[in-house]
């Protein structure tokens, strides 16, 4: 396979767990250069796991994970954001004691600064570099708090501020876990909103969501993972087509 048809993120049977507890047992899933894919299932079937594995917080105990070809199982966290994927991670996570301005800068990167693992080649970094006005002009809310204290945000706008921190990293992979989680819905609809952007802008996006109308309209591809194995694949059309695959994986 030549390198331009090489998957960005390819995640090969993997499993691991917590401590001697095992959580994944066969997850695997493609993240095609430019598109956008979901990660489907119910509450603890495995979802966040899967994403702390890929991000290096919980170690590969079989299977592979790939970034462009490459084994990456082993590396940091630190060195996974370094290689281009931005991380939203459950519950955004933003510093409450520091500003808006200051949650941005604190983790910003340069975008022609490489850090590369001696052992991993250098990223096919995005195109195009993020800074503070360009995530404003994104969150025009984030712009109007930006001298708030992240403790003093609402939920979605700590959401809006965890996207644009990862943003600032220059990322070619975008990783959301629970993108809309507790927000209102005027506040989900301008999350959507904004990633609808970075999708139409080619940024590569892995996203888990319960929201299933908008991730058909977001995403190309879907994967849903039941007890800590991927157990369907497929395109939009498949997956809004199979009313039954939605009842028997995601229905409450």
């Amino acid at each position: 396979m030549s390198e331009q048809q090489q998957p960005l993120l390819e995640v090969k049977h993997l499993q691991t767990g917590y401590g001697a507890s095992q959580a994944l047992f066969d997850v695997s899933l493609t993240v095609p250069a430019g598109q956008c894919v979901s990660l489907q299932g119910r509450n603890g079937m495995g979802k966040s796991t899967t994403v702390s594995a890929i991000m290096g917080l919980l170690p590969c105990w079989q299977g592979d994970i790939q970034w462009q070809g490459q084994s990456v199982v082993g590396l940091e966290p630190f060195e996974m954001a370094r290689l281009g994927i931005g991380l939203v991670p459950e519950g955004r996570q933003v510093f409450p004691n520091l500003t808006v301005w200051e949650n941005l800068v604190a983790t910003a990167a340069k975008p022609n600064k490489k850090h590369t693992p001696a052992n991993v080649k250098a990223p096919a970094r995005a195109t195009s570099s993020w800074d503070l006005d360009r995530v404003f002009a994104l969150f025009p809310k984030l712009a109007d708090r930006r001298k708030h204290f992240g403790n003093q945000l609402s939920g979605g706008e700590q959401q809006m501020l965890a996207i644009a921190r990862a943003l600032m990293t220059h990322p070619t992979l975008l990783i959301l876990d629970e993108a809309t989680e507790g927000l209102s819905p005027l506040l989900r609809q301008e999350i959507w909103q904004a990633l609808a952007t970075l999708r139409h802008e080619g940024l590569s996006i892995l996203i888990t969501d319960k929201n299933i109308k908008q991730l058909l309209t977001l995403c190309d591809h879907h994967v849903i993972v039941q007890k800590g194995r991927t157990v369907w694949s497929g395109d939009s059309s498949q997956f809004r087509a199979d009313a039954d695959l939605r009842r028997l994986y995601l229905a409450a």
